[in-house]
Protein backbone atom coordinates (compact mmCIF):
# COMPACT_ATOMS: atom_id res chain seq x y z
CA UNK A 1 0.00 0.00 0.00
CA UNK A 2 1.39 3.53 -0.85
CA UNK A 3 0.37 6.80 0.67
CA UNK A 4 -1.38 9.68 -1.08
CA UNK A 5 1.53 11.93 -1.42
CA UNK A 6 -0.28 15.35 -2.79
CA UNK A 7 -0.43 16.30 1.04
CA UNK A 8 2.85 16.19 1.57
CA UNK A 9 3.43 18.43 -1.61
CA UNK A 10 1.88 21.13 0.04
CA UNK A 11 3.68 20.87 2.74
CA UNK A 12 7.25 20.16 1.58
CA UNK A 13 9.49 22.59 -0.52
CA UNK A 14 12.66 21.27 -2.60
CA UNK A 15 15.72 21.23 -0.53
CA UNK A 16 18.17 22.90 -3.01
CA UNK A 17 16.14 25.81 -4.18
CA UNK A 18 13.17 26.05 -2.06
CA UNK A 19 10.40 25.82 -4.74
CA UNK A 20 7.40 24.08 -4.47
CA UNK A 21 7.04 20.35 -5.45
CA UNK A 22 4.19 18.16 -7.62
CA UNK A 23 3.90 14.58 -7.00
CA UNK A 24 4.98 12.87 -10.06
CA UNK A 25 3.77 8.91 -9.70
CA UNK A 26 5.39 7.85 -6.41
CA UNK A 27 8.12 10.53 -6.19
CA UNK A 28 8.24 14.80 -5.82
CA UNK A 29 9.72 16.32 -8.66
CA UNK A 30 10.78 20.46 -8.22
CA UNK A 31 8.75 23.29 -9.84
CA UNK A 32 11.56 25.20 -10.84
CA UNK A 33 13.06 24.46 -14.53
CA UNK A 34 16.24 25.23 -13.23
CA UNK A 35 16.17 23.11 -10.49
CA UNK A 36 13.90 20.19 -12.24
CA UNK A 37 15.34 17.44 -9.27
CA UNK A 38 13.20 14.57 -8.16
CA UNK A 39 13.04 13.06 -4.94
CA UNK A 40 12.27 9.53 -4.59
CA UNK A 41 9.66 8.28 -1.90
CA UNK A 42 11.32 5.10 -0.40
CA UNK A 43 8.79 2.62 2.15
CA UNK A 44 6.29 5.51 2.29
CA UNK A 45 9.40 7.85 3.34
CA UNK A 46 9.98 10.69 1.03
CA UNK A 47 13.94 11.37 0.69
CA UNK A 48 14.20 14.90 0.76
CA UNK A 49 18.49 15.02 0.50
CA UNK A 50 19.28 16.97 -2.15
CA UNK A 51 22.48 14.53 -2.47
CA UNK A 52 20.08 11.99 -3.33
CA UNK A 53 18.25 13.75 -5.66
CA UNK A 54 18.31 12.32 -9.14
CA UNK A 55 18.20 15.15 -11.94
CA UNK A 56 15.30 15.07 -14.68
CA UNK A 57 15.88 16.05 -17.82
CA UNK A 58 14.60 19.03 -19.54
CA UNK A 59 11.97 17.85 -22.07
CA UNK A 60 11.14 15.17 -19.08
CA UNK A 61 10.13 17.78 -17.14
CA UNK A 62 8.66 19.79 -19.64
CA UNK A 63 6.37 17.04 -20.62
CA UNK A 64 5.35 16.20 -16.36
CA UNK A 65 4.99 19.68 -16.27
CA UNK A 66 2.52 19.79 -19.24
CA UNK A 67 0.52 16.57 -18.09
CA UNK A 68 0.28 18.28 -14.22
CA UNK A 69 -1.31 21.75 -15.95
CA UNK A 70 -3.42 19.35 -17.80
CA UNK A 71 -4.33 17.06 -15.57
CA UNK A 72 -5.34 20.00 -13.02
CA UNK A 73 -7.16 22.16 -15.50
Amino acid sequence: MSIDLQPYAQLLVCPACRSKLLVDGNSFLCRKESCRLRYEVKDDIPVMLSDEAKPVAAEEWDAIIQRTIATNA
